[in-house]
């Protein structure tokens, strides 16, 4: 019997990190079995043409409340009617295709990525309304290697996440990282299978075997949008990423060492890249253009002998390939990705952003490599439970 599984990702939002990750699931999914079809499915679609006809009007609608949620919500202070807003609005923009996708499939797996979180992107109504459907459709749904991202109780958005990661059809979640919090707070449903694994992209040198290393001394400065800090909880203003980026590449030019700045392909990033290079003085040369495509984006890696990783997965990509890392945290998610993986020395929080001994790490290229053993353990692990989770569909 040949099955039809669902997968689900964000494959439209420019962040080249996200379209790895559908990537990379993909492929260890075709290694599961030969007789099943995959069909893609955008979390979050985002191109102007998805929205025709009558779907323009949920778009502008779901625009309309989103660009006036703070005005409304100096009134109404309830975090429950605040709840209800923001779900309202997510409905109104994608249920309808949510509907349309969720159709004679045989399983829908998450392709990875925060989708068990609640406090940014608000990839927690998605969540339900996915699961929901799911649920009614009687659709056995996995969640493969998903982060976890905190949990609190007391916020209604946790409590309905936690609610329905707990439908009877949620048969798998495995985790990239926070297995306890999954297993001692998320889960309560005994019937859920979950397990700790690895991210599905450290299994990219498996993916691009024919891939060739430079021999050139190059610095990969990757960027981040400079407010993420604060978004994810920490306190380093925007003006104090400028400046610690804008230190950075000072010192590197000094050091008369070679760079070059790159993003996973989103806008901000790279208007962040070009706000740096007016205010360093830098030429324009030296802000590489935004991948459109995860071979534009590989491409790229590949041309240098270390990176800055200021996104998670240009990180994860580039220790896959064997590209040593340095890493800034700015989420928990980051920092277990080191920790978990011997990177954690690699790995600098806002309070250890030193532009001078983090540039002299670069220069010198004296980073710790990743733990192997652990990643080849953990992988197999990503593998093991596709492929059973697959295997209980023909059951």
């Amino acid at each position: 019997m040949r099955l039809t599984i669902g997968v689900l990702g964000l494959s439209s939002n420019g962040n080249i990190g996200d379209y790895l990750l559908v990537d990379a699931t993909k492929y260890l999914l075709e290694k599961t079995a030969k007789d099943i079809t995959l069909l893609d499915i955008d979390v979050d679609p985002r191109q102007p043409g998805h929205f025709r006809g009558v779907r323009r009007i949920n778009r502008r609608m779901y625009r309309f409340m989103r660009n006036h949620e703070d005005l409304f919500f100096r009134i109404v202070k309830s975090p429950v009617i605040r709840y209800a807003y923001q779900y309202a609005y997510w409905h109104i923009k994608l249920h309808w295709h949510y509907s349309a996708q969720l159709k004679e499939l045989d399983a829908l797996v998450f392709s990875g990525g925060g989708f068990i979180k609640f406090r940014t992107q608000g990839l927690n109504y998605l969540d339900e309304q996915i699961i929901s459907l799911a649920t009614k459709r009687n659709i056995p749904v996995m969640m493969s290697a998903v982060g976890i991202e905190h949990y609190d109780e007391s916020d209604v958005r946790c409590r309905r996440l936690k609610k329905v990661l707990n439908s009877p059809n949620v048969k798998v979640i495995t985790t990239r990282d926070d297995i306890e919090t999954l297993n001692s707070r998320y889960i309560t449903n005994p019937q859920t299978v979950t397990a700790a694994v690895a991210d599905p992209v450290l299994w990219l040198d498996k993916m691009t075997p024919n891939r060739s290393s430079t021999t050139r001394r190059m610095i990969g400065i990757n960027l981040v949008n400079p407010d993420n800090f604060r978004s994810y909880g920490g306190n380093f203003s925007r003006a104090e990423v400028v400046d610690f980026y804008s230190n950075l590449l000072s010192e590197l030019t000094n050091a008369k060492q070679k760079f070059v700045l790159f993003t996973n392909g989103m806008k901000v990033d790279h208007d962040f890249g070009r706000e740096l290079i007016e205010k360093v003085g830098l030429s324009s040369n030296a802000l590489v253009p935004a991948p459109q495509t995860s071979d534009e984006f590989l491409a790229t890696l590949k041309t240098f002998d270390i990176i800055l990783a200021g996104r998670m997965h240009a990180g994860i990509a580039a220790s896959a390939l064997g590209i040593p890392v340095v890493g800034l945290i700015w989420s928990n998610k980051i920092e277990m990705f080191a920790e978990i993986y011997g990177l954690r020395k690699n790995y600098f929080a806002e309070n250890q952003l030193d532009a001078h001994r983090i540039a002299t790490k670069l220069s010198a290229r004296t980073v710790a490599r990743i733990e192997t053993s652990q990643v080849e353990f953990l992988r197999k692990r990503t593998l093991e439970y596709l492929t059973d989770f697959v295997s209980s569909l023909r059951a």
